[in-house]
């Protein structure tokens, strides 16, 4: 566990309410991993990074479901599509929460190999294996939550358009982010 000291104190540590927050999309959002750092990472390993569309896959299938299996729900729908978001949700959280967790003991493992490399301990062999073997494992739980983040961020579209009665359509990301930054499209 990493321990925290609150910002202007030297004896309060800050607790981890995000390992014991009933997993929601604000708790994901918050811990997700940077799609950045996901992308650097995999180029780094030589890893294939999850599918650039995977979200609006995922977005798509899931409003169909919702479309095929939901069409006639009534009252039960607003339960019917908690019960489609939040095992996902809760997924992607442990995800990231594993993700994090791994990146920690990975941390850890390549600081005591630096040590026992600079004061020259002949048992470095095996910290460097044990290093490589707990990084490379990180990496691959850091690629999985980005896949988990975007599967869940997908699912909570789908899911956000039908709780409120809208039709869905596909993302267009470029009118998204126009209205981000209050830009405002000419024809011409």
């Amino acid at each position: 566990m990493r321990i925290e000291i609150l910002p202007g104190t030297t004896n309060v540590v800050r607790f981890p309410v995000e390992r014991r927050a009933r997993p929601t999309l604000d708790l994901l959002r918050e811990i997700a991993p940077d799609v950045r750092e996901v992308l650097a990472v995999a180029d780094a390993f030589g890893m294939e990074a999850p599918a650039f569309d995977l979200r609006a896959r995922v977005d798509a299938a899931t409003a169909d479901y919702i479309v095929n299996q939901f069409a006639g729900a009534g009252e039960r729908l607003p339960a019917a599509l908690d019960a489609l978001l939040d095992p996902v949700v809760a997924r992607a959280v442990d995800a990231c929460r594993a993700a994090h967790d791994m990146s920690l003991d990975a941390a850890k493992a390549q600081q005591m190999l630096h040590q026992a490399q600079t004061s020259g301990h002949c048992w470095a062999e095996p910290l460097q294996q044990r290093a490589e073997a707990l990084t490379l494992k990180a990496t691959t739980l850091l690629i999985e939550a980005h896949a988990r983040v975007e599967e869940a961020e997908g699912v909570a579209r789908a899911v956000g358009l039908a709780r409120r009665g809208e039709t869905w359509t596909p993302r267009d990301l470029q009118a998204e982010a126009e209205a981000l930054f209050g830009l405002v499209r000419h024809a011409g």
